[in-house]
């Protein structure tokens, strides 16, 4: 007996050759129709403090197949930070929602549906932007212009572009603020003598009634 030796006469069989040579890859695309829900104000342009209703519409293949039962409203860019909330649809799938108006540069909402079999639509994104600040004007020192002198008071005056400015808190440079009413018209005159003469920068925001900090404007002129 050949104890360890191949067994006269046989033949081991041979080991198969691989190159292990990928295939080429198949790729597959394919592309899911969207679902957001529509959004339509009633002012297509609605202002600052304005209250708006928002009318919102179902995908109508996503209502076919299951019917939007509610929305979730997502409000972005106000005062108090992002909020949101949920509105129910009626039977054929569309709501209303009242919105207030109040973010400082302008208001952005994104909503998304909900169907009575759970599944939630794509959202749907709607917004406006408008400017808060203060208008600022002075005829002895005009902005970015150059006028006066050094002892040589000016009058500044403040005018809104909202309804419902209560007051204005301004600056110049590094001087402390000074926080001043708005008269019935919502405007304001401040007077103010350079100490010497240079480049100035003015600082102004003004407050509505209700206490909300309105974007801030940034007035440049020269002392002569």
């Amino acid at each position: 007996m050949n104890i360890g030796r191949p067994c006269p006469g046989k033949r081991r069989p041979p080991v198969e050759a691989r190159a292990f040579n990928p295939s080429d890859t198949a790729s597959y695309r394919f592309l899911v129709s969207d679902t957001a829900p529509t959004i339509t104000p009633a002012d297509p342009s609605p202002g600052f403090g304005d209250t708006t209703t928002l009318t919102l519409r179902p995908d109508a293949a996503l209502q076919s197949r299951s019917p939007v039962v509610s929305y979730s409203v997502h409000t972005i860019g106000g005062p108090d930070g992002d909020k949101t909330f949920d509105v129910a649809a009626a039977a054929d799938g569309t709501a209303t929602a009242e919105l207030t108006i109040d973010g400082i540069n302008g208001e952005r909402v994104d909503v998304t549906s909900k169907s009575a079999n759970g599944w939630l639509s794509d959202p749907a994104f709607w917004g406006i932007d408008y400017d808060t600040t203060p208008t600022v004007a002075s005829a002895v020192y005009p902005e970015n212009g150059s006028g006066g002198g050094a002892g040589v008071p000016g009058t500044f005056t403040f005018t809104p572009k909202v309804q419902g400015v209560a007051s204005y808190t301004y600056s110049f440079d590094t001087e402390p603020e000074v926080t001043v009413a708005a008269g019935a018209a919502g405007t304001a005159d401040i007077d103010w003598t350079p100490p010497s003469d240079g480049s100035y920068g003015l600082q102004v925001y003004a407050t509505t009634r209700s206490g909300i900090q309105l974007a801030t404007y940034y007035y440049s002129f020269t002392v002569d």
